[in-house]
């Protein structure tokens, strides 16, 4: 009867430790799928150039500066286009003062 017992709790204590180890896949599961989320959400609120075909489009998460009252804010823009442009188009649509093509300007 003790060898049945222990038997037993050994079968018990194999399925708790295959429970721990599904679990923590299923978690994996749930991280792949947080980020889709958080993919489709970004694109819903992202703005940016609507003419813009969305072959071409690209997703970025743009932290502004400190001093305006947003943190961040979903954009897109044409995977074509260069950084100047980029910067340009991200500072119009934030409505940030853009001195970059000043030589006078930090």
């Amino acid at each position: 009867m003790a060898a049945t017992q222990q038997l037993v709790k050994h079968i018990t204590d194999s399925k708790k430790n295959e429970e721990a180890k599904s679990k923590k896949r299923k978690g994996a599961k749930n991280s792949e799928t947080a980020a889709k989320v958080a993919l489709m959400k970004l694109k819903m609120h992202a703005c940016g150039d609507k003419s813009l075909p969305q072959t071409e489009r690209i997703y970025f998460q743009v932290f502004l500066p400190k001093g305006n009252k947003e943190k961040s804010r979903p954009m897109f823009f044409c995977s074509k286009w260069s950084i100047g442009k980029v910067v340009d188009f991200a500072s119009s649509l934030a409505s940030l003062k853009n001195d970059n093509n000043k030589s006078t300007s930090q």
